[in-house]
């Protein structure tokens, strides 16, 4: 089931490095009550948007998880790019970016604690999930 709201942002920002406040928007994912994956969107300036996840299921997550997170940043807010900050150092997390289709824009030395940081952007026209055409 889809959720939303402040404790799913918050939620993320407990293992994600971000910083909850209002301006934040937040998704989430729940089974059987507990939440296990959620994005946190922040930074929008119009054109583009930053977006911060965690991810604490063991299995794959659905198309419509997909959908409904990249959903609401091209289709409501209408961003032209979604940028995520990934350390070097966490490798899941580069492949899952990768795979739904984000690339490396950046790269920044010395940005997180355990490492360089990535800084990946992923563009409507990239993503498979709201009918991307390289999807």
């Amino acid at each position: 089931m889809i959720v939303t709201g402040e404790t799913v942002g918050r939620w993320v920002c407990e293992k994600a490095g971000c910083h909850w406040d209002k301006t934040c928007q937040a998704i989430g994912w729940q089974r059987d009550g507990e939440l296990v994956a959620a994005v946190m969107y922040d930074n929008y300036t119009g054109p583009s948007v930053s977006m911060y996840s965690r991810i604490d299921c063991p299995t794959k997550l659905s198309r419509s998880w997909y959908r409904a997170i990249f959903d609401y940043p091209f289709n409501h807010l209408k961003v032209k790019a979604i940028r995520a900050m990934v350390s070097s150092a966490n490798k899941k997390a580069q492949q899952l970016d990768e795979h739904v289709g984000f690339k490396i824009e950046a790269w920044i030395e010395d940005y997180f604690e355990d490492g360089d940081g990535i800084m990946y952007v992923l563009r409507p026209e990239h993503c498979r999930f709201i009918g991307g055409q390289n999807g």
